[in-house]
């Protein structure tokens, strides 16, 4: 591992949600914890969350009924990621929104053009709601000429019983249909890391983003200045780490681990004199 003294340059966590402070219904122990240390030793964080079945108001009351209150400032999400991208590149394009009422209703309050038939651009989110039909409907735009867009590239969400199907899985569904790839915004593409300096102010070697899973969480921070960090208490386990291209630059079982280690390494140091 390598020098623990690498967090002390550490000014901002990027953290994400599933996987990492909660599984499912589920907190994971010691995870509301770490947060609240975060607080209480003025140390800056967003969360960031890959997972477009919901909108940043939902994770905030989830959070809330786990034993954290937050609110909007600190709550990043891909939704957000890809409604920027349509409101500085593609203005005033028709988008057919293949994803659940949460998706929808962002891109509606952000002023894009959601609609049914003829879109310039299709958008895949993770829809939990996910209707044949309309996923049918989204591989003849896409076969008519629409630019396909996908919210997130992960394959799977982790839940308390395992793993579900997520955006990325759906899109390849629709790529082995149509034979067109999506470009993905969400971790780790360059839209969310650029959103990310933006929205927090603090450059690459400042921010930590710490996450369960490598091909999203860590990978963000690869060929970047940013500390990474993997937690084993989500998708990513020992065996998978062993063997993968992605590597972290820390490792700890989970935020548990982590709180206790940030203690040590932020204590103020003591001046003799």
């Amino acid at each position: 591992m390598k020098n623990l003294q690498i967090l002390k340059q550490v000014k901002c966590f990027i953290l994400d949600l599933d996987g990492t402070v909660y599984l499912g219904k589920e907190v994971l122990d010691g995870s509301i914890e770490f947060l609240k240390m975060l607080e209480q030793s003025n140390i800056q964080f967003r969360f960031f969350t890959n997972n477009s079945s919901k909108n940043a108001g939902f994770y905030i009351r989830k959070l809330s009924g786990m034993g954290f209150s937050t609110d909007e400032s600190r709550m990043l999400i891909s939704n957000q990621v890809i409604i920027d991208h349509l409101q500085k590149n593609m203005t005033d394009k028709k988008v057919f929104v293949l994803g659940n009422e949460y998706l929808k209703s962002d891109f509606v309050a952000a002023g894009i053009r959601v609609v049914e038939e003829e879109p310039d651009v299709v958008a895949v989110g993770f829809d939990t709601s996910l209707v044949y039909e309309r996923v049918a409907q989204a591989c003849r735009f896409i076969r008519q000429g629409a630019v396909f867009l996908g919210v997130n590239p992960d394959l799977n969400c982790p839940v308390e019983n395992g793993f579900i199907p997520d955006c990325g899985s759906i899109c390849a569904m629709i790529s082995a249909s149509t034979g067109v790839k999506p470009e993905y915004f969400g971790k780790p593409s360059f839209h969310t890391l650029q959103y990310i300096l933006q929205n927090t102010g603090f450059k690459e070697n400042e921010i930590a983003f710490v996450g369960d899973r490598l091909y999203t969480d860590i990978a963000i921070g690869q060929g970047t200045q940013a500390v990474t960090i993997l937690v084993l208490s989500g998708e990513t386990q020992p065996e998978d780490l062993a063997e993968a291209a992605i590597q972290p630059m820390f490792t700890f079982p989970s935020l548990k681990e982590l709180t206790t280690v940030l203690r040590i390494e932020k204590k103020p140091e003591v001046t003799e004199g």
